[in-house]
């Protein structure tokens, strides 16, 4: 092989290389990204399912801490590289979620993208909720955002020393090991066995502290 033809095949590699990259690394779509604020409707119904879901997905546990106001965060999570800690998820517009559209919302919570493009931990455990049905989604949005209290707690930053706190390695992990969609009906199973797969794929997730993860 000529040098000529080394230098081509080489830099045609990178070129791939650098587009599978960057397709991982983009902001990935939510089938929301065109809903507009007109279209949602927060009717006392869809409410109260989005707080079963909340309750489904046990949200209040890691998302609250003793003496602080219920989902404003704050709950301290160790792991070999150093202390994360939960985030504020009241509708609050400053320290909170009161900003995020219903897709800025999917994204967080099903693909582990948080409204400013930084890559969540997996300690959320989106590779679990990812398995959530639109309706679902939508049901617990309108629950976070009407029906809990906005609260004023600013974020406290990650104890993960750099570079192991950089967040782009983890749009790597999430498509080698965490790429999923939502749940799909298994055709030999009745609708109760169904139910409860859904229940403990999905927004139980059981699996995040049950199975194995690269």
């Amino acid at each position: 092989m000529t040098i000529k033809r080394l230098c081509l095949l080489l830099t045609a590699t990178l070129i791939v290389v650098a587009g599978v990259l960057l397709w991982t690394l983009r902001t990935p779509s939510s089938p929301f990204d065109k809903v507009t604020s007109a279209e949602m409707s927060a009717s006392p119904d869809l409410i109260r399912r989005g707080e079963y879901v909340a309750r489904l997905g046990d949200c209040v546990a890691c998302h609250s801490t003793p003496g602080n106001a219920p989902f404003s965060g704050g709950l301290p999570m160790a792991t070999p590289a150093g202390k994360i800690y939960t985030t504020n998820i009241t509708p609050d517009k400053e320290t909170g979620i009161g900003r995020y559209s219903l897709a800025d919302f999917d994204r967080a919570v099903r693909q582990g993208v948080a409204r400013d493009g930084h890559r969540l931990y997996p300690a959320m455990p989106f590779p679990s909720y990812q398995k959530l049905n639109d309706e679902d989604i939508r049901a617990l949005y309108a629950f976070m955002m009407h029906g809990v209290q906005p609260a004023a707690r600013k974020n406290q930053p990650t104890e993960i020393p750099w570079p192991l706190n950089m967040r782009w390695p983890l749009a790597l992990w999430r498509a080698a090991f965490a790429a999923g969609a939502p749940y799909q009906t298994v055709e030999n199973r009745d609708e109760r066995w169904n139910r409860g797969a859904y229940l403990v794929e999905g927004p139980g997730h059981c699996g995040s502290c049950h199975t194995p993860r690269g």
